[in-house]
């Protein structure tokens, strides 16, 4: 029975151990599938893209992605925006390593360590089959474990915050609903208030303006003076010619002066 365990356990070490040369055999064979032309160029390429951010100031950073994105070179854009995100934590450059070419699934890759004023960073170029596009540049700084949780959190406080500042805001506007209810109920007791409203009586026509006055009429000569001057006139004349009755009936009768003697 011991001996079968052993016989066992042997068996199992040795399909391991197999296992473990399969697989130090397989990645000998990918590295050597690869060109050492192409290599080389993997590293040269990224070597002269590293050399190209490093020489950048923000003056150069600006331009180039301006032109990136004239150009519609996303790749390009988003690289130089994780540069100027990250720049201000390496520092001033030190050195690097010789890049570390691989195959991908869509092409190739080249890893290299570099060494900056404040921290390390990996810096990783991937393209195509045919070496003839870029496909991805990024940068990915080396921050120790009392930075990671440093931003771990602060990232936790400004959840937390953005969290209470959200429940802060809903809790002021569910209590702005009272005041709702409120204004709604005034706005109904004032529909009621006018649909209960006697119906204002029509307003009476204006009165007709009263005719302006007109002239009384001027009032008729009394002819009948005048006609008893004329008369008069008349009688006075046909005395004075002898006459004793004029045309109108009346008598005329001469006056004659008497003397005073014949009074005593």
């Amino acid at each position: 029975m011991k001996q079968r365990i052993r016989r066992i356990w042997l068996a199992l070490c040795m399909a391991v151990c197999l296992f473990a040369l399969a697989g130090c055999s397989a990645a000998v064979d990918t590295a050597e599938t690869i060109d050492p032309q192409i290599e080389m160029a993997m590293q040269s390429g990224s070597q002269q893209y590293l050399d190209l951010f490093n020489q950048m100031d923000d003056a150069s950073i600006e331009q180039a992605l301006a032109t990136s994105v004239k150009n519609k070179d996303t790749v390009m854009e988003n690289a130089l925006k994780s540069w100027d995100s990250i720049k201000d934590d390496l520092g001033a450059f030190v050195s690097s390593e010789t890049a570390v070419v691989t195959k991908g699934d869509d092409g190739y890759i080249a890893r290299m360590n570099t060494v900056y004023e404040k921290r390390a960073m990996e810096f990783t170029l991937i393209a195509d089959e045919d070496l003839s596009k870029v496909e991805t540049i990024s940068f990915s700084p080396v921050y120790t474990t009392g930075e990671k949780m440093a931003k771990a959190g602060m990232n936790t406080l400004m959840g937390m915050g953005v969290v209470f500042a959200v429940l802060i805001f809903i809790s002021w506007l569910i209590s702005m609903f009272k005041y709702i209810s409120v204004f709604e109920a005034k706005m109904k007791a004032k529909k009621n208030a006018a649909a209960a409203a006697p119906v204002a009586a029509p307003a009476a026509p204006a009165p007709a303006a009263a005719p302006a006055p007109t002239a009384a009429p001027a009032e008729e000569e009394n002819l009948t003076d005048d006609t008893e001057l004329v008369s008069v006139i008349t009688a006075a004349i046909a005395a004075y010619e002898g006459k004793e009755t004029v045309d109108n009936g009346l008598v005329v009768r001469s006056i004659k002066r008497v003397s005073n003697r014949n009074w005593n």
